[in-house]
Parts: C-alpha cells; structure tokens; sequence
C-alpha cells in the first residue's frame, strides 16, 4: 500500500484563484493578503513549546507555527495527505518507509532531516505530552530524506497512525537546542513566524514570506494558506470583556459569545457588521473518577447526582447536555449510541443516594480537579453543588492546563477530573477515556480492564468500526461508571464581517486560511 509523491508546483502565497479579480480594499495589502485580524482568546496558551497540541486554545494557531508530516483529510475520511512528508510505502506489517520533501526549512534556515523528525518525536514522548502515541515505537534514520516508522505491532487502522503523523510538531534539532526552549522564543517550520507573545496577554503572529510551503500550496490541505499579514490573538479570560472588544471593533472574533449578549450581533445596532454562528462541536466536557479511590458504587451516585442539563446552563449557554460519548459532528456518530436510560440522560438523587448508600464513602472530601477556563469553574462549581446535596464534599482546585495533564497522570492527588475533549472522529475522542495505555497499562481514571481495552480496540479497528461495536463499548463503560460525558461545547461565535468565508478545521477556525473582504 503506498500513497503516491506529489509532484511540485510553483505557486505564490495566496493561491491563483484568490489573486485573481482582487477588489479594491483598504485593508486588503498589495500581496493580496488582509492587513490584520483581532482575535479573543479565551484561555492563556502558557507558552508556544511544540506540545499539548489540541488543547484548547493552541489548536486555533498552533498548526500555523509547526508542521506535521502528514495533514488528515479535511473531508472526514481517514486519509492521510501529503504536508512534510510526500508520502510512504508499508515495508511490513510493523514499519512504514517516509520520504521527506526536498526544501522544508525552518525560519533560521534550517532544513528539516530525518534526524530532526526523530529529535522531534523523541522530544515529544519525553515531554509526557505524546497523546495517542499507543503503536509508535521509534524512528530510525536512513539518510537525511528518508526514515523508518517502526510501530509496536500492525495498526488496525490508520487513525492509529494520526497523532504521530499528523499532530507531531516536527522542528529543527540546531534551532530548538541554540534557543534552548520554544516557550517564548519559538522557531517554526509554518506559515507564519511569531512578532510578539506575552504569556498571559497577547501572541502577534505575522506572514512567512519564506515559508516553504508557497510551493505546494495547490496541493497541501486549506490550512496552510495564509490569508492575513498579521494576526493578534488577545488573552481575554471574561466573556464580557471580549464582547466590549467586538463592540468596540478592537477584536474581530469571539467564539465564546454568551447567548444572552448575541442579540446585539443578530438582530441588534451591530448586526450590520458581524456573523454569528451557535453550531455543536466535536469538543465536549468529560468527568473521570479516580477509580483507585472511588468505588463502583460511589461513582455510580456521583454520576446520577449530576444534572447536565443546569451545568450546561451555568456554563453560559454556549453548551448542550450531552446524551452519548460524542456528537453529531463526527462522520461515525448514529442515534443508536444515545446513552437513554443512563446516568448520562437520567438526573436521579434517589439512585444517588442509594448508591452512596452501598459505597465505601466514608465523608471524606474530594478533590475535584479542572482546567482553570471561566466555563470550567462554572460547571465545577455547580458539580459540587449536586454533589453536596447527597452529602458528598469535594474541593475544586482550578488549574492551568498543563497543571491539569500533569496531576491527572498520578495515581493520588484527585478523585475526579473534568476537562474538554475531541479528535478527528466519535471513537477518536475515546482514547484519553478508555485507552489502558494513556498511563502505562491503565486509563486516564487509572483503570486496567482488558475487557474494556478489547472493546475499545475493536470499536476503533477499520473492520470493526461500526455502531454495534461502539455501542457494546459505551454500555460497558455505562456499566461500570469509567466515565461521564457532561455537556458538549457548542460554539457561539461572532465575527467581522471583514471575513467573508471562515475556515474551519475540524470545528476550530482558522482565520489565516479564511477568506477576506477583497479577496
């Protein structure tokens, strides 16, 4: 099985088609690019290291700094196109032969080897942040264009493949040891370098001029364009304060809009100059209990004693109780896997408490861990209100996102978890929640069922990969209270109308691939 080489194309930065029949704008540059864009960020990135990829909020530029050897396709099938990489051959079961293109550089100027794709994804495992990296195994270098992706054992499918070939951040070994770190220096391989970064306050990003990828762009996935020179991506943690900011015209996009302040930008004095969108994502947030420290019992009353539905709202009105591990967004999602009659639907203090009832709980309190995001804390805090009125304590610590990833990967120190989640598909979300090798040989709420793994591994296989295998997996998880599905991130986006075509990645969008007015 090979995917073929792509031949070249000399092509400019924008694509022939966009610098065809320009209009005249102001805002529109003489390289056919939009002068500047304003986005609100509702999380701090922290840093720009080339890791935690698809958290929240580095997905929506993350991918216009690095690049990855492959893209996935953008259509929602599982295939793999060309980025790096100009494809590669299965020389067995266990090892995939890739070939690199001639010209990647970084922005020093640095061409990007094999050896920097294994310096790459060596740094990544290090870092304890190479998620779904279950079948990857090593790479070995064979001369500076070509390598060897060894896996563990046969991949059931190539979504096993996706994060090491496709979320893989892969950078220049000379640049990243000279710097001795990308947190606030960092040095890319992608569309655009970065002017300014502030933790805390603002990340400028403008064009690459020099980007490798002007050549292929008639061939490489829409996210590679770049669309706009600069692009400003402002820290504003509250809500309300980025809607002043789209009142004001200092922020051309929000997507975290609370429904009760779109009216103004639907049908109000502003409904002239922006765009709203309220769409259900692929994202949604989850609950895991430490099953070290929780009985089965104990998390069956947790579960029941939630109602979604008034976190959902507590929220802000930007999310939807959910009804199944996944939504509608996802290519393999199908009604039969609604969780009806479950804790996940069914609110019910009687089970509750008659499950605590036949727990071990002894009274103690526990800690409820979540990202540090407005929404999270609003959904923690209204947790631990269902939580205490069957007599359940607990302790919301708040923390940042790497903070999060870090305590959740130990054994002690949390009894419950909740954060966001998503993936190229319904079963690619589930490997955070019921992989057993997220920590070593058990789950993320430290399970070890093989049981569950074989349910898991035949839902996602290629051959297998269908709504009765799927749903044989969630009724066991239901069984044994694994985990909660809460509320799913629909998106309440308001944007300029400067933007005439916004898009989207997977439910994230990207404004340097968007389309602009005059263009």
């Amino acid at each position: 099985m090979k995917i073929k080489m792509f031949k070249k194309a000399a092509v400019l930065a924008l694509s022939a088609s966009m610098l065809m029949g320009l209009t005249a704008s102001a805002d529109v540059l003489e390289n056919g690019r939009f002068d500047k864009i304003n986005v609100a960020l509702g999380i701090d990135p922290q840093d720009l290291e080339p890791d935690a990829v698809n958290n929240d909020p580095r997905f929506y530029f993350i991918y216009s700094l690095y690049e990855t050897l492959f893209d996935m396709a953008d259509d929602g099938s599982r295939e793999l196109r060309p980025c790096m990489a100009v494809g590669y051959e299965e020389v067995d079961d266990t090892t995939w032969k890739i070939t690199l293109r001639d010209n990647v550089y970084d922005w020093n100027g640095n061409q990007i080897t094999s050896s920097d794709v294994k310096f790459s994804l060596d740094w990544l495992v290090e870092s304890g942040n190479a998620k779904r990296f279950d079948y990857f195994d090593s790479v070995e270098v064979i001369d500076d264009k070509t390598f060897n992706m060894h896996w563990k054992q046969p991949l059931p499918a190539v979504s096993e493949a996706e994060f090491p070939l496709t979320r893989a951040l892969v950078f220049s070994q000379a640049s990243y040891e000279a710097n001795g770190s990308f947190a606030t220096a960092a040095v890319g391989t992608g569309a655009y370098k970065v002017k300014e970064f502030t933790s805390g306050s603002k990340l400028v990003l403008e064009a690459n001029d020099d980007y490798w990828g002007l050549a292929y762009i008639d061939e490489l996935e829409p996210r590679h364009r770049a669309n706009v020179q600069e692009i400003e991506f402002q820290v504003i943690t509250e809500a309300s304060t980025a809607v002043v900011g789209l009142e004001t015209g200092t922020v051309d996009l929000c997507s975290y809009v609370p429904i009760a302040m779109m009216e103004e930008f639907e049908s109000g004095a502003l409904a002239d100059q922006y765009t709203t969108e309220v769409t259900v994502s692929g994202d949604y947030y989850y609950i895991v209990p430490n099953c070290l420290n929780l009985d089965e019992n104990l998390r069956k009353a947790i579960f029941y004693a939630i109602d979604n539905a008034s976190v959902a709202t507590a929220m802000g009105g930007t999310y939807v109780p959910m009804d199944t591990f996944g939504t509608s967004y996802f290519n393999d999602y199908d009604e039969s896997l609604i969780l009806d009659g479950t804790y996940v639907t069914d609110y019910d203090m009687d089970k509750a408490k008659e499950y605590l009832a036949a727990s071990d709980y002894d009274g103690r309190t526990l800690v409820l861990l979540t990202n540090n995001s407005e929404a999270a804390r609003a959904a923690a805090q209204m947790v631990q209100a269902f939580l205490l009125q069957i007599g359940v304590q607990t302790e919301i610590q708040s923390v940042t996102e790497d903070n999060f990833q870090t305590s959740i990967a130990q054994e002690s120190g949390w009894d419950l978890g909740m954060n966001t989640i998503g993936g190229p598909d319904m079963v690619g979300t589930w490997h955070l929640l019921f992989d057993d090798e997220i920590n070593g040989d058990a789950t993320t709420c430290w399970v070890r069922d093989e049981e569950l793994q074989n349910l898991y591994e035949t839902a996602c296989a290629d051959a297998t990969h269908d709504a009765e295998h799927m749903r044989a997996c969630l009724d066991y998880v239901i069984e044994h209270a694994y985990c909660y599905s809460l509320v799913g991130t629909s998106s309440a986006l308001v944007y300029s109308n400067k933007i005439t075509d916004l898009y989207k990645r997977e439910g994230y969008y990207t404004v340097a691939a968007s389309t602009y007015e005059g263009q």
